[in-house]
């Protein structure tokens, strides 16, 4: 029997479901531009869309079967999500469909993940080449460009000739915590799908579908501002235990001395040598204590929030992670104190 899983698995999300039913039920190939905060469901129903488009077994789904859907008497396509190709792509082994991020551009370049700052120019002229290729297995070729605002400007005006004239049976997905960063010719040539932070209701509705401990759920919706993905991320083991020592340092920032503070920082960055996305991850625990001392009315934590909130905007625009880091520390002392 087919199941719904194409918008039953999207939880918080009714405005984007429902603008990608519309779009479905349209059968057209416009690209779409899925922007707002990390986590909160965007590569996951670009994915499902793309099984819907290649399933070997589409139902039609009208109206009246789900409330989710709001446009009255189309039918849509639905995947059964149990079939090869829909198997497939949820293993990320569908030829047809490719999801384009860091990890995939540094397989293609042998090169470590780390190493990828941008989305390169020779990454999307080889996007285009496969799209323009006849589909190797599926009815639909589907791009999804994760991190679209990481593109060069070379690579995105190549982006832009295909966004202008996508090839036939071709579905582009551009996937963006950041609208504001894209090109705005990029954005033009896209309809934008909204994704808003969840409620804490839906949070612990897909927490406790994610099967994550109820011992776990309030701390981590307490600190995933509303992103499912961001709390999955903090869920695991050394997660929890950079909770703790950002609740740790927190207190330390209102005890002790600057100097002392930064000094042990600083040692620890250098026995350790954390990549950019240890820094970053740091910094996002520090929004734990952060916000529950703006809770309890801490006059010191607006200023401090501000100040975390920024050193993440830095790290995600390349700035060296260490010297942000040590700043957040210096400047979070003397806020705290």
């Amino acid at each position: 029997m087919t199941t719904l899983m194409s918008f039953s698995s999207i939880i918080g999300q009714p405005l984007a479901v429902d603008l990608c039913g519309r779009w479905l039920a349209q059968n057209t190939n416009q690209p779409l531009l899925f922007y707002g905060p990390e986590g909160t469901g965007k590569r996951t129903l670009a994915l499902e869309i793309a099984k819907a488009l290649n399933c070997k077994d589409v139902s039609v789904l009208k109206t009246n079967d789900t409330p989710t859907l709001r446009y009255s008497h189309t039918p849509i396509r639905v995947s059964c999500d149990v079939c090869s190709s829909c198997r497939r792509i949820a293993n990320g082994q569908h030829p047809d469909v490719r999801v384009v991020d860091f990890n995939f551009q540094a397989a293609e370049r042998d090169e470590t993940v780390t190493k990828q700052q941008t989305l390169r120019i020779e990454t999307i002229l080889d996007e285009r080449r496969r799209l323009f290729q006849s589909s190797v297995e599926g009815p639909w070729k589907v791009m999804i460009l994760d991190e679209a605002h990481r593109l060069t400007p070379d690579a995105a005006n190549v982006l832009l000739k295909i966004l202008e004239e996508p090839p036939a049976k071709t579905a582009i997905f551009l996937l963006t915590p950041f609208r504001d960063r894209l090109f705005p010719t990029v954005v033009s040539r896209t309809q934008p799908v909204r994704f808003k932070p969840l409620t804490d209701d839906e949070m612990r509705e897909c927490l406790a579908a994610l099967h994550v401990p109820g011992d776990n759920q309030i701390r981590l919706i307490e600190l995933a501002l509303g992103s499912p993905g961001k709390a999955l991320h903090l869920n695991r083991e050394e997660q929890i235990e950079s909770l703790r020592e950002a609740e740790e340092l927190w207190q330390r920032l209102l005890q002790e001395k600057m100097s002392a503070g930064l000094t042990r920082s600083e040692g620890r960055s250098k026995a350790a040598r954390p990549t950019r996305a240890d820094i970053e991850e740091k910094v996002q625990a520090l929004l734990l204590p952060a916000g529950r001392a703006l809770r309890s009315g801490d006059p010191t934590a607006p200023p401090a929030i501000g100040l975390i909130q920024n050193a993440l905007t830095q790290l995600r625009q390349n700035v060296q992670p260490s010297l942000v880091y040590d700043y957040l520390l210096m400047e979070l002392t003397r806020t705290r104190r």
